[in-house]
């Protein structure tokens, strides 16, 4: 299957959560005082087929996490590290307990696969910053947290997510990023075949093991609703006070042949919407947003499809190969 997210243009290498102590103290640019903002778009050409607000910089609550998911499995992948390596939680990790979901405290052992479920299917601040530590001090022993927050911000500008700045290695700290941002974050997270299983998946149960050696079970359930909606299968949903209801969400169909908007020749392409929703006032506003953006997207897809008018690169988005 031929990809054009990476051939059509090169860039520059390279449950609900509460408000956490860092919100409290912003005073930013809210959902309260933002429109929301939309992205659709088919991420095998990187054509944009719906677009409101875009390039709006806004607080992006616990899709922050995403990042945080995308850098450890890079890091996993580079120095071969196993899933199944035990992970010891950092006090810095369980000071925000409303998004601890986990209950985790200082000195309990969870396994990095335990905790990129967590991170990646729930609001979960702790296990993201535990992930945030175990990476991090493998770049700098005095500060595990920068370190870890500056390869985020590396990885974003990597892939042109131009209006994104990570400020905390979750989203229990106010980061800000465009949709548009959020957009190049989905597709580059879900061409990783371990986001994606983990992003798909309805339910996961994490073993977390105290400093005694006492063991218990936690039943993780996707807060990701989209993935009863036809075909969806990743990627999160994610709500704070400061950003609002959010969503991420990516959608397949069948492979398709059309002409390469390049060249104007057949070729055969994968299919797969992607829809960002950013800032919407509910949880039920978002996914009731997101199911018309889908469902709109793929007829506006297929109208273009039909159109044969592959010359307008302005409505592209393009991840860097």
């Amino acid at each position: 299957m031929k990809k054009l997210t990476s051939r059509i243009a090169v860039l520059a290498c390279a449950g609900a959560a509460l408000l956490s102590s860092c919100a409290q103290m912003f005073s930013g640019p809210t959902a309260a005082n933002m429109r929301p903002s939309y992205v659709a778009m088919e991420t095998n050409s990187g054509r944009i087929l719906y677009a409101a607000n875009p390039n709006e910089r806004r607080p992006i609550g616990m899709l922050a996490n995403v990042a945080n998911a995308i850098v450890v499995l890079d890091w996993v992948k580079s120095k071969n590290v196993s899933m199944d390596t035990v992970l010891i939680v950092p006090a810095a990790a369980c000071q925000w307990p409303a998004t601890n979901l986990l209950r985790l405290r200082p000195g309990d052992r969870i396994t990095l696969r335990d905790a990129l479920h967590s991170t990646i299917m729930w609001d979960d601040s702790a296990s993201a910053a535990t992930l945030a530590h175990a990476c991090g001090a493998t770049l700098s022993l005095v500060d595990a947290e920068g370190a870890f927050i500056a390869q985020m911000n590396q990885m974003a500008a990597a892939i042109g997510m131009n209006a994104t700045r990570f400020k905390g290695s979750n989203g229990a700290v106010v980061s800000l990023a465009s949709a548009r941002d959020l957009a190049l974050m989905g597709m580059y997270a879900i061409e990783k075949p371990a986001f994606k299983g983990i992003s798909s998946k309805r339910t996961h149960t994490a073993t977390i093991t105290d400093a005694w050696g006492q063991a218990r079970q936690v039943i993780i359930t996707n807060s990701n609703r989209m993935l009863a909606y036809d075909n969806v299968d990743g990627v999160k949903a994610a709500r704070s006070q400061t950003a609002g209801s959010c969503l991420i969400a990516t959608s397949t169909r069948t492979s398709v042949k059309m002409n390469d908007p390049r060249t104007g020749k057949p070729a055969t392409y994968g299919q797969r919407l992607l829809v960002v929703v950013a800032g919407e006032r509910s949880s039920e506003q978002r996914y009731k947003t997101a199911t018309g953006l889908l469902r709109d997207g793929w007829s506006a897809w297929e109208d273009w499809q039909r159109s044969n008018d592959f010359t307008d690169h302005s409505k592209f988005i393009i991840l860097p190969h």
